[in-house]
């Protein structure tokens, strides 16, 4: 059966107090850019080729809530803001998010991790947990890039400055990828015993980990209790639907990858729960 790769979140890190889940961001940075200055901003993308734009406000927000839905626009933006408008480091954060946004994950990692570790000119947190929060998304970048080794690097950065969860998941993840889930049954078995509620995601990525080593009770029993925290958690489901093809539960497992097809048909989970459903299919006797 196929194995999970484990993606970047697509979680974004701001100079703006808007650093979980984008798409809430954007919604919300929205609401504080008026109408002239957006009307302003496409003024701009059309006259930048031509010389200095005069007039034009440039801000973060008005950036930051084009990149989920116009990522193209806001990196256009960000560049005119870094020609015009001095926008420094906001500007370039907002282009590496434009760019992650708009599929060029390489390039916005790399910007992103020079960010991290250029001197912090301002931000609505402190310096050091700013730096993790950049190093948070370089890592989700890399990730997605098919670059766990990259990840890795940008992971072991922010942690340097900051004990943040999240950048332990994103190890996790990183170390799955280069198949060291012996590390990472070693890494998150210690985290989940000093953050029980740390979330479903941490009790995934162990179960993962687990069933890779051959621990298929360990993995039944956190992917378990990842679906009492988020019952319809996706990668739960996809998860526990392959450590119970593994113990030789069919009708379970065909029952979890047709509820991941079912609760997000457009994910990567459903991707890999089709090509497992496939070949259960095409031969039920090989696990």
């Amino acid at each position: 059966m196929n194995e999970p790769v484990w993606y970047g979140g697509r979680m974004k890190f701001s100079f703006v107090p808007t650093r979980r889940h984008l798409p809430c961001v954007v919604a919300g940075t929205a609401l504080l850019v008026s109408a002239p200055v957006m009307a302003a901003t496409a003024r701009g993308h059309a006259s930048a080729a031509s010389g200095p734009l005069t007039g034009q406000k440039w801000s973060v927000e008005a950036c930051m809530a084009m990149v989920g839905d116009d990522p193209f626009g806001a990196r256009d933006y960000a560049l005119d803001w870094e020609r015009h408008g001095n926008g420094g480091q906001e500007a370039k954060h907002c282009h590496a998010l434009a760019l992650l946004e708009a599929g060029d994950e390489e390039s916005a990692a790399q910007e992103l991790d020079e960010l991290a570790h250029q001197p912090i000119e301002h931000a609505e947190r402190a310096p050091s947990s700013f730096r993790a929060g950049l190093e948070e998304d370089a890592a989700d970048a890399w990730l997605s890039a098919g670059q766990p080794e990259k990840a890795l690097s940008s992971v072991d950065y922010g942690l340097a400055f900051e004990d943040d969860t999240r950048l332990h998941l994103l190890r996790a993840r990183a170390l799955l990828a280069q198949d060291q889930a012996d590390v990472v049954v070693k890494e998150l078995s210690a985290l989940v015993a000093k953050k029980p509620d740390i979330g479903a995601e941490a009790y995934v990525l162990l179960a993962s980990a687990e069933r890779r080593v051959g621990q298929l009770d360990a993995a039944a029993t956190h992917v378990a209790h990842a679906l009492e925290i988020e019952p319809e958690n996706p990668a739960a489901l996809l998860e526990r639907g392959i450590v119970r093809e593994r113990k030789g539960d069919a009708t379970g497992a065909q029952a979890d990858w047709q509820r991941v097809l079912d609760l997000a048909p457009d994910s990567h989970e459903a991707d890999l729960a089709r090509q497992d459903l496939a070949v259960m299919a095409a031969d039920p006797d090989t696990p």
